[in-house]
């Protein structure tokens, strides 16, 4: 069966979609393959244009590191069986949401791999530019640790939050999508809901990094 074109949603029924999706989620076979003949080349295009955007603002290690085709193709699959931390109701938050996700696991997946050659575990040589190591600056072991471990904690800490508000505060900090798109996507009320869930979950972080901090100097 050939893959359909979503870009047509007006064209389709809004509660069809909405039953394919309890379907899936209930683990129905069918359902989710219809979900993924249905949007995989409508979210695969958004994935590639929000990896392309990461590399013209400082990610450049992106563009060659793996076939980020295959990446995208397997990782679309992986999501569309796990569908708990979307919240909306219409195609286009549908896709929306699953273009996040996936480009955060991308690139989660490309840099864990680049932070495993750097730390030497994979006995990989150090990446060519220096610049892609920060600052811009000559390659430097103790700062690539630092920050290395200021990356974790942070991961630490946001992993303390719901898988919902983890996505909130991850596609707001990088820019993915307005309040008013998240809200939609992820099931808040309103774009309100959604911007004070953002803020008060920045307060939360802050708290624990600082602590984090603290408990590190005491």
């Amino acid at each position: 069966m050939p893959l359909i074109d979503a870009s047509t949603s007006e064209r389709s029924d809004s509660w069809s979609f909405l039953d394919t999706l309890d379907e899936a989620r209930s683990g129905k076979s069918e359902a989710l393959d219809l979900l993924i003949e249905r949007f995989y080349r409508r979210v695969e295009a958004d994935v590639h244009q929000r990896l392309s955007r990461d590399v013209r603002v400082g990610r450049p290690w992106l563009a060659a590191r793996f076939s980020t085709g295959d990446i995208v193709q397997e990782v679309f699959r992986s999501v569309i069986r796990d569908l708990e931390g979307f919240g909306g109701r219409t195609e286009d938050a549908f896709c929306g949401y699953l273009a996040i996700v996936i480009r955060n696991r991308v690139v989660d997946s490309i840099r864990f791999h680049e932070a495993d050659c750097r730390d030497g575990r994979l006995g990989r040589p150090m990446p060519d530019d220096p610049e892609s190591l920060g600052g811009g600056q000559a390659f430097d072991p103790e700062a690539i640790a630092a920050r290395l471990d200021e990356v974790r904690r942070v991961e630490r800490a946001m992993a303390e939050l719901s898988p919902r508000v983890r996505l909130l505060v991850r596609a707001r900090i990088e820019g993915q999508a307005t309040f008013e798109q998240l809200a939609e996507q992820l099931g808040y009320g309103s774009e309100s809901s959604a911007r004070r869930a953002f803020f008060d979950a920045q307060a939360r972080l802050a708290l624990r990094l600082g602590a984090g901090s603290k408990g590190e100097e005491s």
